[in-house]
């Protein structure tokens, strides 16, 4: 396919996606190692409550928004009184949620049959009266491809709120730590983006000028409602069956097998929701873009989530200690679905910029759908039933949400799995050697099991795509980096 000019947009989205990029690598680092040595002071049942808590309190953030934000995002013009209106809809319905969430901590606590959730769900409802007050800017930022300065205000935000759940755990708070975490998170997002971006206008009641964007944040937000309730179904479900110390240990395999794409993705799909809403009207430069997009994000989240299951039985041990051996196997099992799942957010995104909301919706309908029957079937195998659902899941998706991006996009299975080529070819020759060399150091300290390998899995992945996918690297690195560490990919010209 030819490539559409369109380098001047083009390099605005990319020189403020580097920024972003930049910016939000060292808070995530920081974060990711937070979360590490915060597992080593936090007990399973603390995890367990804190899944708990998060099972219903998710599901309505989502709902606190109303899928505004998106709408707000992907719209082509926007009016002052529908942003009034707006922030009208905003305020009312998260006063409920405030009101719902915080009474409503007895019946989670009589349902998971866990006493102290109560307290802690009345702490947790504050974040409900943040949300009014950082959607609006956060939006208008976006559209006005703005990441640097919300990469800065999400950094600021995750640092703080990391920081204070490593001291609060430390100190031995236990699941507080993880609940006085987020209330600080969520407070300081609302504080910088309203300095950042002063808007506040007066609220508006009337509520039928703002149809048109509450159409299609209606869509979004059954989509991703339906796609968080695939994320809760382990909870609800084998919560009260398998307790809270078997939940914890699910929790904690899915949370850093979920890890990269978490803490990833965000930073990307910033970038892709407004990127994409200029290409609407454009379906040949959108399809040019997305196939690169996915080539680019491939080479590094693939290589990342398979090497994590090689070295998921030294990762866990060395790092968590041995009361979470458990979940070394859903570990690796969930490692490779995240795979599947990264294709399928990328796809979901992408479609939502071109304006195919219902595509997404048919997507996580089905999701939601296919997991419960499959959930429900494995809880009575354990955690590694639950993780072999989860793939199972994300396999069969794939294949449908891949299915359904050829209404929005002129892809066909062939063209997105040779986006994925490279990855995966690279991917399986690190593995192969990362296995091996665990195998050649089985003997040694489980630091040096689990270090070496990495390192080997590093080289050796660097190695096979500068060799074989030569100009894969370079197009993924002058994406990323610019030109800055092209010299990591010289042609045979240049050497």
């Amino acid at each position: 396919m030819a490539k559409p000019d369109h380098s001047e947009l083009v390099d605005k989205i990319l020189t403020g996606a580097r920024w972003a990029t930049v910016l939000r690598l060292g808070a995530q680092i920081f974060s990711w190692l937070s979360t590490i040595i915060v597992v080593r002071f936090i007990s399973p049942e603390d995890y367990g409550l804190n899944s708990m808590l998060e099972s219903p309190l998710i599901l309505m953030m989502l709902i606190s928004t109303l899928g505004l934000d998106a709408a707000l995002v992907q719209a082509k013009h926007i009016k002052s009184e529908e942003l009034q209106s707006i922030f009208g809809w905003l305020l009312i319905v998260n006063v409920l949620l405030f009101l719902l969430y915080f009474f409503g901590g007895s019946l989670l606590a009589a349902y998971f049959n866990e006493p102290r959730l109560d307290s802690l769900a009345k702490a947790l409802a504050f974040i409900f009266l943040f949300v009014p007050f950082r959607v609006i800017p956060n939006a208008l930022l976006d559209r006005e491809l703005n990441f640097k300065s919300v990469a800065q205000i999400e950094i600021t935000a995750t640092v703080v709120a990391a920081a204070l759940t490593l001291a609060l755990a430390y100190f031995g708070a236990g699941v507080w730590a993880l609940v006085m975490g987020i209330i600080v998170n969520k407070l300081l997002l609302a504080i910088l983006l309203m300095i950042f971006k002063p808007w506040f206008i007066v609220p508006r009641f009337n509520f039928s000028v703002t149809f048109r964007l509450m159409s299609v944040g209606g869509i979004l937000t059954l989509a991703s409602t339906f796609t968080l309730l695939s994320g809760m179904l382990a909870t609800l479900i084998a919560g009260p069956k398998l307790g809270s110390a078997l939940l914890g240990l699910y929790s904690v395999a899915s949370q850093f097998a979920l890890l990269p794409l978490t803490k990833g993705m965000p930073i990307i799909n910033k970038t892709m929701l407004p990127a994409f809403s200029k290409f609407q009207s454009d379906r040949n430069s959108a399809t040019y873009y997305l196939e690169r997009l996915l080539g680019v994000i491939s080479l590094v989240f693939v290589p990342m989530m398979v090497g994590l299951a090689c070295v998921s039985d030294t990762f866990v041990i060395t790092l968590f200690g041995a009361k979470w051996a458990p979940s070394i196997l859903p570990l690796a099992i969930m490692s490779l679905g995240v795979v599947l799942r990264m294709n399928t957010v990328l796809l979901r995104s992408a479609m939502i910029g071109m304006g195919r909301a219902d595509l997404i919706l048919k997507s996580s309908a089905l999701q939601l759908g296919l997991l419960l029957l499959l959930t429900i079937y494995a809880v009575e195998y354990g955690i590694i039933g639950l993780a072999t659902a989860w793939v199972t899941t994300e396999i069969l998706i794939t294949f449908a949400t891949a299915r359904w991006s050829k209404m929005a996009f002129d892809t066909t299975f062939k063209s997105l799995l040779n986006c994925y080529r490279p990855a995966l070819v690279a991917s399986t020759i690190m593995a192969i050697l990362v296995l091996g060399s665990k195998y050649l150091l089985r003997n040694q300290h489980n630091m040096v099991v689990l270090l070496i390998p990495i390192a080997i899995g590093l080289l050796s992945y660097y190695l096979a795509t500068r060799f074989l996918f030569l100009t894969e690297l370079q197009t993924a690195l002058k994406t990323v980096f610019g030109n800055r560490f092209l010299f990591l990919a010289p042609s045979a010209k240049e050497l």
